[in-house]
């Protein structure tokens, strides 16, 4: 049995961890097709730490993380890294432990909703917008060195993963 789980496929296992650790198994994913309550959490992206690998798009089960617009970001061309529509986003954290246990990256934290709508100067509904607002880098908030970087919170089962079960999963 333990040489299954080595051999099983690391997006597997994450899914697995994903789902018995925050998702109920009712909603993974197909019932999130959209908004349906004000999340009390927000995923932003560190620009900085984004080298897009395509795997918060795909997870996202709201489908509300999209590159920015090519030239955004000076020097990145067309390489241009994923941001959050955050008045789309549910909160459900699916996209940090994505990036935190599928990539080196580890570039989005989760933001209170409250600080928000402050740091924005916005109002964050119940539904998603009519017309999706295009992503910005948010550089000067939500990236190393921004505002708000240190209060952001990232992967929560990294924390919970003791030494042992992190080598286990291969994750050292």
């Amino acid at each position: 049995m333990e040489n299954e789980k080595k051999t099983e496929p690391r997006a597997e296992r994450v899914r697995s961890q994903l789902k018995e650790s925050r998702i109920p198994e009712a909603l993974w994913p197909d019932e999130w097709e959209a908004k349906k309550k004000r999340p009390r959490e927000i995923a932003f992206i560190d620009v900085n730490l984004c080298f897009p690998c395509g795997k918060c798009p795909e997870f996202c089960p709201v489908g509300c993380i999209e590159p920015l617009k090519p030239g955004t970001l000076p020097g990145r061309g067309d390489n241009q890294p994923v941001q959050v529509r955050f008045q789309e986003c549910i909160g459900c954290y699916i996209c940090v432990e994505v990036c935190a246990l599928l990539t080196d990256y580890d570039a989005i934290r989760m933001y209170d909703t409250d600080l928000v709508e402050q740091a924005l100067d916005t109002t964050i509904s119940q539904k998603k917008p009519e017309t999706p607002t295009p992503p910005e880098p948010y550089e000067e908030l939500f990236s190393e060195g921004g505002a708000y970087r240190h209060v952001g919170k990232g992967s929560r089962l990294l924390e919970r993963m003791n030494k042992e079960e992190r080598k286990r999963l291969g994750w050292n």
